[in-house]
Parts: structure tokens; sequence; C-alpha cells
């Protein structure tokens, strides 16, 4: 079964139209309202504002990138002495993301205040790991990876940078979004795979082949040369400005920046309208052009596979094969424990996609819980995860931790 990809000859034009229209609409707006209210510059700054310690950390990957990584060790209770909790952010998102919702409502702030030493990832070129040990931003061979590298080399640099720091043989892992992609792939490992106690799965994204996020349905229709001739090899530069103009338009009208994000992840119920223009002062961030043409190549096949690199000659030099491998979920060590949390109104983690994701893996998840209304981002800021979604999380750590 494969979604049709039609070729660029008959469709480029008219979706490099919409796509600078769509620009354009949001620069137009920029102009006509003033400067946005003043927000926290970082995550440093959101975190200890809220009185909680934030410590910065550096990571070092195989690869020569240098990853951010954030850790709150402890809250602002006297709990002390549980265990590790380590976070991976979702696709075109940071770990800012997960730290955007106040202290009784977001899941970091709730778990450091029980005692667990929270830390954060940051994937390459996201906005904030944006350091090599040979190249900078401003050379292609910096933003030359995809999700493939997330796995093969972010995943196991934090968790085992982690264990390290914090002299522990495991730890728990929660992902969103592409943070359980990476995850998924990179687990096939088990080595890495012991060092997890659980795995705890938000808006879980392996095979997207019913996604339904316009962005990506939207890209689809392009072959990636012409993916890459519209916004470069670089940077995706579509967080860029949105990151210039939207938030001065979300403090006047929600309703624009709560289109703008459907437009990136899909439609959500459950944020709040009045948040919006604090979200969007962050969000999305960044990623590579490369990244977004894996996305949108999974979005055109049924298979959960390696990044493509165009031609057999091209995928035999990378690979040894004239196709990109597929990942395997069957490979996850069936002794990890793994928890789904999903929303029949998640665009991006299509329920069709969640269920191949269980039918796929060697056993079945020891959790699993569905909420009707929720989209993909809701995990992370709806209104009501804090009584929904995070006790759940809670028991869970307390049970494998």
């Amino acid at each position: 079964q494969t979604n049709t990809v039609q070729g660029a000859g008959d469709h480029t034009d008219r979706y490099l139209t919409t796509m600078r229209w769509f620009l354009s609409l949001i620069a137009l707006a920029s102009v006509l309202v003033g400067c946005c209210s003043a927000y926290p510059l970082n995550i440093t700054e959101i975190i200890t504002g809220y009185g909680y310690p934030c410590q910065q950390y550096t990571v070092l990957t195989e690869d020569g990138y240098l990853l951010s990584l954030q850790r709150i060790p402890y809250g602002r209770t006297s709990n002390r002495g549980k265990g590790v909790v380590f976070f991976q952010h979702g696709f075109m998102d940071s770990a800012t993301g997960v730290v955007l919702s106040p202290p009784n409502e977001g899941l970091p702030f709730i778990l450091a205040d029980l005692g667990y030493d929270v830390w954060m990832g940051n994937n390459r070129g996201n906005g904030l790991s944006m350091a090599h040990i040979k190249y900078n931003v401003n050379q292609p061979q910096f933003w030359d990876f995809s999700w493939d590298e997330m796995a093969t080399y972010d995943l196991p640099a934090n968790i085992n940078f982690v264990l390290k720091a914090t002299n522990k043989k495991t730890l728990c892992y929660i992902g969103h979004s592409e943070g359980t992609t990476q995850a998924f792939a990179g687990f096939e490992d088990p080595a890495l795979a012991a060092k997890v106690d659980v795995f705890i799965a938000l808006a879980p994204v392996a095979r997207i082949f019913n996604v339904r996020v316009a962005l990506l349905r939207w890209l689809v229709k392009l072959d990636a040369e012409a993916i890459f001739g519209l916004f470069g090899v670089y940077e995706f530069t579509l967080a860029t400005a949105i990151h210039k103009w939207l938030p001065n338009i979300c403090t006047i009208s929600p309703a624009i920046c709560e289109d703008t994000l459907d437009f990136l992840m899909g439609p959500s119920v459950n944020i709040n309208a009045s948040r919006m223009a604090y979200i969007m002062n962050y969000e999305p961030f960044s990623s590579s052009v490369q990244n977004i043409v894996h996305w949108a190549q999974g979005v055109a096949t049924d298979d959960f596979a390696h990044y493509d690199y165009g031609t057999a000659a091209l995928n035999m030099l990378h690979y040894n094969q004239s196709t990109p491998p597929l990942w395997d979920l069957g490979k996850i060590p069936k002794t990890l424990p793994i928890a789904l949390f999903t929303g029949s109104n998640d665009y991006l983690a299509d329920p069709k996609d969640v269920d191949w994701i269980v039918a796929n893996l060697p056993a079945p998840p020891v959790f699993q819980m569905n909420f009707p209304t929720y989209a993909h981002c809701d995990f992370l800021w709806a209104d009501d995860a804090y009584k929904l979604v995070y006790p759940q999380i809670v028991k869970l750590l307390e049970k494998y931790d």
C-alpha cells in the first residue's frame, strides 16, 4: 500500500505559490500589529523564573554534534531521591516546548516536585543544539541529517551522558512525537534499550502513512528536489518566518496562531487560546530541510524506513543496498516496557498508524490510553493534561523506576 506521489512538474508551481502566499500573509499581519509583550528569553529563564534550578550541559555525539541538555535536578519541595527521567521533544520542537505550561500543569515541574531528577534533550539543529566540532550552521554539511541520525547518534549520546552524570545504570524515557520516533528506531539496539526502565510514548510516531498534517500533505506532492529547491539545503526556514512574525499576531488574534499550529501539527480544542501568544513566541523550532524531506517520504509510503537518498547509487553508497532499509520495531527487546498515550484527533500520530505500531511491537504495550479529543500537542499544552495524562505517567514511573 502506497500513497500516490505525483511528480513536481504539474504541481510544483501551485504548491510553491500557496506556500509563498502563506508566508506573505504572516508578513502582512506583522505590519498591522505592534511588538509582543516581553517573555522569558529562553528555556533557562522560563525554568528559573518559576523558582526551579536549571543546569545546562553539552553532549558530544559520535558524529561531532554538540547537543544542548537541560536539567531540573530537584523541585520546589523537599522531595528528593527518586529516579532519573529523560524527556525528548518532538517534531519541530525543543526542550523549551516541554516547559511552557506553569509548574502546577507542566510535566517536568510536576516530576521535579515529586523528587525526580528531570533531564530534557535537544536534537541537532533544533535552535538550541546548533554546534558541531567541525562544521557551522552556514555549511550544508551541518544540515546533512534527518531523524535517522537523531536515533543513531543523539539518542544514545544523551542517554549515556545522563547516566554517567547521575551515576545511574538506568533511566525512564519520555518521548513526544519525533522523540518517540527516534526511540522506536534507536531502541532496536538491545544494549541501549537495556538502559531504559520504561519508554513512555506521548503521541507516538513511527509509520506516518495516514498523517493528516497540512504541511506534510503539501510537501508529499513535491519530490525531494522540489522541496530542497523551495527551502534550500540548510535550516527549515518556515520556523524562522513564524518566529519572526506570528507572536505579534497571537496577542491580538489567538485564532491565527491556532491556525498556524494546525498547519504544522493539526488542530486542537484543548489548548487555552489565551496561552497561544506565549506558546507561539517560542514555537515552532527548527530542523534540517533533509529531515522535513524524510518526514515527507514517510507520508508517501507505509514503511518505517531510513532516509531515501533519491537514487539507487546513493542509497547503495550509504546503505549497501539500492533502497533505504527499514527500521524494525520487532527488534526492540521484549523486556522493554512501552506505554502509549494517544489522541483520536492527532493528525500526526494518526490512530491507524498507532495501530500499526502496536501490531509490530514484539510485545503488547504495558499500558495504552487514548484520549478522544486530544491532538498532537495536547500532551504538552492541553488545559487538562495535568489531570488526565500526567497522573498516569507518574503511576508508570513509580511502577518501573
